[in-house]
């Protein structure tokens, strides 16, 4: 509420209160007369002067001031303005609701008794907006024209164009569901104004009016509305005491142990909380802990993550039940620890170069164990009895090299393959036919025949043909490093019995002139990858080649080593348009997100999607690993659900006419002036007459000779 004086310039006659003053001091008697002497009359005279002076009736003085002051300000026509309730709905002909469907309009209303909501306690505010606008449109008169536009993340039109129809605007405003979007009100006002076309028009608005943003930013869009003749009714939908926890940011970081997430957490109310927050990892486990939030800030907790940890989208969530979609944070996390991988040395040498897993083992590991264990492959060297041991919980995938009689661990070998495991089968000179086809031929793509020279000794031995970057495999060499296989030279080759490929079993890699170098076969649920040639430098080059680390590297990764380690990693916010560019156009490209397959669209080489909710987006091509991870979160500035600037506030200001209301306090200063004129006239009069009785007696007195 402000007070203003529709005319200011009449304060000037304030320096009216000067006459009064006069008035009171002029002609003042005395309250009696003392008899003196004529030797006297010099001093009491000049008492008498000093007493004339002398201001009297303070009272009465104030009281004639008052009733000056007060006609002054009467004429000066002050009056008190506060904003209001504009004038009721549909006396335009012309009405566009505005719907405010964002996030922070999934306030729980049951939680919070709402202030002058109609709702039965179960629902959200937008629910209670939406009913609200529903009932107003169906009020609305006959003829009335109507419009609904809707403001969640981005303004969009729920009709055309206005319409006559009331029942199918009603329709539609019945229809409209949650987001998870901002709230663009400014956008709301322009779809509504372009809507009215510029011929007037009301435009009512539901909205909670929460933060700090959403209300000034439509200012400007106001000004064009009233400009064009449109006035606004706002409907705020308010909680009488709103609250919000909300997770704003997690982010992992290395540390002791796997590292540590850490997350922060904000209170958007006016009491402490302390609540759980529980960090999901990308494998199903689970960490909880306790954080303390002070009211109106924020606080932080830290979760200590395993030394071993697999690598894709993490989830930090507080309980919170207030506002759900704000309570959980989807957070990158690349692979904690190693991906163990076991390797079988079949013929170990006498030194360390001459082993049959040397190239192999730096290839898993090229900066040592060290590095490894803090995050990539791992290598456990053991020999052919080691396999006895295998445990599919410590390893994903296994290498054989050289391994001369694979007998004893061809029951748990199959086992882990079934099971999901990755098995790869590199020969050697240890290698024979019919052990290894009696013991793994149902895991071998095809049986062995016979090792066979390919060239003759000296020779550099046949090329390798360029592998085909479509196959999942090679798809990361698409972008470089392909050329590098044409130089690989093999001298010799176990042959394998003719076969065809088919959906479970299929050629990889290729010698030029056709032989088999590479060969895949599925078992239950896991794969074979069978080498024809041998990992070390006995039979070929390759481990020699640029290609040959990336290569293992990739092909542990396949086998499901890494899983969910690798891929383009994306942070965007509920809303965005998300694109990933693509190794090949033509692959069949998915994207799974927290609500399930998501909509994609393929083109010049990317895939495109948007996302709509708050979690985790997996690109991916069937059978290989993803393309891109992509964690998806909402805005914070929809988790502050408390009260903001209002809209009438800021529509008052626009149009003042339509919003404020005022009271003009002339009559009543005028009624003040004068009553208090009357008061100090009657006051005046009993004071002169009190005098005149005073004076008479003294009169009658003789003066002193």
């Amino acid at each position: 509420m402000t007070a203003a004086l529709l005319a200011p310039a009449a304060l000037a006659l304030a320096a009216l209160v000067g006459l009064p003053v006069l008035a009171h001091l002029t002609r003042q008697r005395p309250d009696k007369t003392v008899p003196y002497g004529a030797v006297l009359l010099l001093q009491r005279l000049a008492r008498k002067q000093r007493r004339k002076r002398r201001l009297r009736d303070p009272l009465l003085l104030a009281l004639r001031l008052l009733a000056l002051l007060l006609v002054v300000a009467a004429v000066a026509r002050p009056e008190l303005r506060w904003p209001g309730a504009p004038p009721e709905v549909g006396g335009t002909g012309a009405v566009v609701v505005v719907l405010d469907n964002s996030l922070s309009m999934d306030l729980r209303e049951g939680i919070l008794a709402t202030e002058g909501l109609d709702g039965d306690g179960t629902g959200t505010l937008l629910s209670v907006a939406r009913q609200r606008a529903v009932d107003l449109v169906r009020s609305l008169p006959d003829g009335t024209l109507v419009g609904a536009v809707v403001i969640g993340g981005h303004a969009e039109r729920l009709t055309p164009q206005l319409s006559a129809d009331r029942a199918l605007v009603a329709a539609a405003l019945e229809d409209v569901r949650q987001t998870q979007g901002t709230t663009d009100l400014a956008g709301g006002l322009r779809e509504a104004r372009r809507m009215l076309g510029g011929q007037g028009g009301e435009v009512v608005v539901y909205t909670d009016e929460a933060g700090p943003v959403a209300v000034p930013g439509a200012t400007e869009e106001l000004e064009l509305l009233t400009a064009q003749g449109g006035a606004l009714t706002p409907e705020p939908v308010r909680p009488a005491r709103p609250r919000n926890l909300a997770v704003t940011d997690a982010r992992y970081g290395d540390g002791p142990e796997g590292g540590s997430v850490r997350i922060r957490v904000a209170n958007f109310g006016d009491a402490d909380v302390e609540a759980p927050v529980t960090v999901t990892l990308p494998d199903g486990a689970a960490i909880t802990a306790f954080v303390e939030v002070p009211a109106g800030e924020t606080a932080e907790e830290a979760v200590t993550v395993p030394r071993v940890a697999a690598g894709g989208v993490g989830r930090a969530q507080v309980d919170d039940s207030a506002l759900a979609a704000d309570d959980g944070y989807a957070f990158h996390l690349p692979r904690v620890g190693a991906s163990r991988v076991l390797v079988v040395d079949g013929d170990p040498g006498a030194t360390p170069v001459a082993s049959e897993v040397y190239f192999l083992e730096r290839a898993l590991a090229p900066w040592g164990a060290t590095a490894a264990a803090r995050g990539g492959v791992l290598p456990d060297v053991t020999s052919p009895a080691g396999l006895a041991s295998l445990d599919s919980g410590d390893h994903q995938v296994v290498f054989m090299a050289n391994v001369g009689d694979p007998a004893s661990a061809a029951g748990p070998l199959l086992e882990f393959v079934r099971s999901g495991g990755g098995l790869v089968i590199a020969v050697g000179d240890n290698v024979t036919a019919d052990r290894y086809n009696a013991a793994l031929g149902r895991l071998l793509p095809s049986p062995l025949r016979e090792p066979v020279s390919l060239v003759s000794p000296g020779e550099p031995g046949v090329p390798v043909e360029l592998p085909d970057t479509a196959l999942e495999l090679f798809a990361p060499f698409a972008r470089g490093g392909r050329a590098a296989f044409g130089q690989a030279r093999t001298r010799r080759l176990m042959t394998l019995q003719p076969f065809e490929d088919d959906e479970n079993v299929r050629t990889l890699l290729r010698l030029q002139g056709g032989q088999p170098l590479l060969v895949e076969r599925r078992v239950g649920q896991g794969r074979v990858l069978l080498w024809t040639t041998t990992l070390d430098l006995g039979w070929t080059d390759l481990p020699l080649q640029a290609m040959f680390m990336p290569l293992v590297q990739r092909t542990v990764s396949y086998l499901g080593g890494d899983a969910g380690g690798g891929g383009e990693r994306r942070s965007v916010t509920v809303g965005d348009t998300v694109s990933v560019p693509l190794p090949d156009s033509a692959l069949d490209v998915t994207v799974e997100g927290p609500r399930g397959p998501v909509a994609v669209v393929v083109r010049s080489g990317s895939a495109t999607f948007v996302a709509e909710a708050a979690g985790a987006y997996v690109v991916e091509t069937p059978g290989a690993p993803a393309l891109a991870w992509v964690a998806a979160n909402v805005d914070p500035v929809e988790s502050d659900v408390r009260p903001g600037p209002t809209l009438v506030e800021t529509a008052a200001e626009v149009d003042p006419d339509r919003f404020l209301r005022r009271v003009s306090l002339s009559p009543w200063l005028l009624a003040g002036g004068l009553a208090f004129a009357f008061i100090s006239a009657v006051a005046a009069l009993r004071r002169v007459g009190h005098e005149d009785e005073a004076a008479e007696p003294a009169d009658e007195v003789p003066l002193a000779s």
